[in-house]
């Protein structure tokens, strides 16, 4: 029953007619179908729609150096000619054309026995031919050496097991929908595997057999061949794809290579790290921010250091948390805050005070430089005490619910405790002196925000190392309180590893980002100090995913040796427009191309010319409005009365004399100010005056004012000079 099942698959496929030659056996062997069932299970199988009816082409033509397949031209190219030498993934670059096309390889192992005697033979007859040489005086032949070289080594390694013989073919098919394109087509293909030393030709008369060797049947028509062993044959495999497209994750722009997309979620890596480099322009910050307001939208909290106030409109399209930090701001984050328990409920009673305490101790250890152990007990006693002013002691079950005190409570603890009087003098300047104001209030920022940006440009110099760690330790206990998918993002990171303290708590937070469902992204535009920094090699080295955008000539070479970029992908760089980079994800990588949609970018460009056109685009609207309500407070007709009453009366003699009085009293109740106008010399009425303050009607007045005429000529004569009131 078995072979009548398989005979009615391959029957239904239209491969053949089994179906109808079984049944004709079995009525044979005694079956019980009469020769009508057979007639009528004959016509039904007629009937059956096959499924290579629905794949097969609706026409096919073939000449002796095409097909025409439905409405395409396909060519086929075989390889005569092969190079002795050839780099691994070297066909990577015809796989990734531009262009329909089929490649195919066919690979036949050989006999080692049969071929070793071969390779015998012909260095017996090379070796016969160097003496030879030798004996009649004639100079050496390189090429000859040069064969005996390669057969004894290819010898070596096939009697030792390390290679084996092939045979390999490799041809390929190309489409196009004209025959003049496909002429352009299999001359860029001839010339980029000629490029290699791999010499082409076309399967003249032969086009129907190589066709049919590059589809998917794994029949070789046209067997042309060429000997290789196994380094060479592994070589001509196609190791990697430069496809970086997943079934899930975040647009991230178009694959360079073959304008696929690149769409990737970077916490599927071993760490979610990552590390983007560039000059000044390249748009690092652009594809950064595209890729934040694009991972909002899968629920990914984010937090910013930006020090050059770039994130602002981003963080206010997406009502994230802005917050500016430096002396003159009115935001305060208080360092006596009490972090969540990482632990959660498992953490037991005074775990979340002790945990700020020794917070607080690398803090003052900022503010107040090197201290000696017994200053550092003063301290701590006094930083316990401090707490225990407002009820929070490390008996205290919730200590979250109370009132945490302030650097000023910490100070007048300080004043009280013996030896701790320099100490408290020299925190005063955090809370009365010129540093005052900014981590001697309680916090009024919000952390919880789904986007909370810290702006650092206006902060002082000698205030960033404090401030930094203050700001970074609260993200940092934020991170650690609830477990959830975060994204850490630290422009010009260069700018924070020049601080000792920062960079070595950046540093640790990197390590154990991938602990906490984090990623930290690092962005930088000077190499040189980012990689010389002793925290800046470690911070690479523990990121999966980089973003390599245009590079200058200078620092092309050390983030060469970094990522060990291939010459091609260094000149790459180097030649890379604005947005145009590499794309780093773990082993893969692609040429990527970032594209935002025009709602995007105008959220996060920061093209200073995009910018200013932003801003500018209500202030023409600005005097003129000015303009009309000064000519009203005037008496004057403005335009879209003068419009109406022009409308309204045309044609009429009567209208015209009414029209003219108006325009007389208007002269008169302004009084004269036009007069004081050297540039207006020809305005007959102050009414078409009043005209170039608004926008021209579709069917303006005779009496309009010249195009000449700006809207400042309205404003200076609003307010008449001083010498003009004396003459009134």
């Amino acid at each position: 029953m078995n072979h009548v099942i398989l005979a009615a698959i391959d029957d239904l496929l239209g491969l053949e007619r089994k179906m109808e030659k079984t049944l004709r056996r079995s009525i044979l062997s005694g079956g019980g179908l009469s020769k009508e069932e057979l007639e009528a299970v004959k016509r039904y199988e007629e009937g059956l729609q096959k499924t290579l009816d629905i794949i097969a082409p609706a026409g096919m033509e073939i000449k002796t150096d095409k097909i025409l397949v439905n409405d395409l031209y396909a060519r086929t190219l075989y390889a005569i000619n092969w190079p002795n030498y050839i780099y691994p993934n070297w066909i990577s670059e015809e796989v990734n054309y531009d262009a329909h096309m089929n490649i195919s390889q066919f690979i036949y192992p050989a006999d080692n026995k049969a071929i070793l005697q071969l390779l015998r033979k012909k260095v017996t007859q090379i070796r016969s031919s160097i003496h030879m040489l030798e004996q009649r005086g004639i100079v050496r032949d390189p090429a000859l050496e040069a064969a005996l070289q390669d057969a004894e080594e290819l010898r070596d390694l096939l009697t030792r097991g390390r290679e084996k013989l092939f045979q390999m073919g490799l041809y390929l098919t190309i489409y196009s929908e004209d025959e003049d394109q496909l002429k352009k087509l299999q001359t860029d293909i001839e010339s980029l595997l000629g490029g290699k030393l791999v010499i082409t030709k076309p399967a003249f008369m032969q086009m129907e057999h190589g066709w049919i060797s590059t589809m998917p049947f794994g029949i070789d028509e046209l067997e042309v061949n060429r000997n290789m062993n196994t380094s060479p044959a592994a070589a001509c495999f196609p190791f990697s794809s430069s496809d970086l497209t997943d079934d899930h994750g975040i647009l991230y722009g178009i694959n360079r290579h073959n304008d696929s997309l690149v769409i990737f979620d970077r916490f599927d890596l071993p760490n979610a790290n990552a590390a983007v480099f560039a000059t000044s322009g390249a748009g690092k910050s652009f594809a950064v921010k595209l890729e934040m307001l694009r991972s909002l939208m899968f629920d990914t909290d984010m937090y910013v250091i930006d020090p050059e106030n770039e994130y602002r409109e981003l963080c206010e399209k997406v009502n994230g948390t802005y917050i500016p930090i430096s002396l003159e701001s009115s935001n305060h984050v208080n360092p006596f805050d009490l972090p969540k328990a990482v632990r959660g409920d498992e953490a037991s009673v005074g775990e979340t005070l002790r945990a700020a305490v020794i917070n607080l101790h690398g803090l003052f250890k900022l503010m107040l430089g090197s201290l000696t152990p017994a200053e550092d007990g003063i301290l701590d006693k006094a930083i316990l005490d401090t707490y225990a002013l407002k009820d929070i002691t490390l008996a205290t079950e919730n200590p979250l619910e109370k009132e945490v005190p302030t650097m000023r409570d910490l100070i007048d603890v300080l004043l009280s405790t013996d030896g701790g009087e320099n100490m408290a003098r020299t925190l005063s300047k955090y809370t009365d002196g010129s540093y005052a104001g900014l981590f001697d209030q309680q916090t009024n920022v919000n952390i919880d925000n789904q986007m909370v940006v810290f702006q650092i440009r206006d902060l002082e110099e000698l205030l960033r190392p404090i401030a930094m760690y203050v700001v970074i330790n609260l993200i940092w206990n934020r991170i650690r309180a609830d477990f959830k998918k975060r994204m850490l993002v630290i422009d010009e990171a260069w700018s924070l590893i020049q601080h000792e303290d920062s960079a070595r708590f950046l540093y640790g937070l990197i390590k154990r980002a991938r602990k906490y469902y984090l990623g930290v992204t690092t962005i930088t535009q000077d190499v040189e100090d980012f990689v010389n920094s002793p925290y800046g090699k470690p911070i690479i080295t523990n990121t999966s995913f980089q973003i390599l955008l245009k590079q200058s000539p200078s620092a092309i070479d050390n983030l060469q040796k970094i990522f060990y970029l291939t010459e091609g992908e260094k000149y790459l760089l180097l030649g890379s427009e604005i947005g145009q980079g590499l794309f780093f994800a773990g082993n893969r990588h692609v040429a990527i191309q970032v594209i935002a949609s025009p709602q995007e970018a105008s959220i996060i460009t920061t093209r200073p010319e995009d910018i200013a056109a932003k801003k500018g685009t209500k202030k023409p609207e600005e005097p003129k409005a000015h303009a009309e309500s000064i000519l009203k407070s005037a008496d004057v007709i403005t335009p879209a009365e003068e419009t109406k009453g022009t409308e309204e009366t045309k044609g009429t003699e009567e209208t015209e004399e009414t029209k003219a009085t108006e325009e007389t009293k208007a002269t008169e109740d302004f009084g004269g100010a036009i007069s004081k106008v050297p540039s207006v010399p020809s305005v007959p009425s102050v009414t078409s005056v009043a005209s170039v303050a608004s926008v021209p009607s579709p069917a303006p007045s005779p009496t309009a004012a010249p195009d000449d005429i700006d809207n400042s000529i309205i404003l200076r004569q609003a307010t008449p000079p001083p010498d003009t009131e004396e003459k009134s």
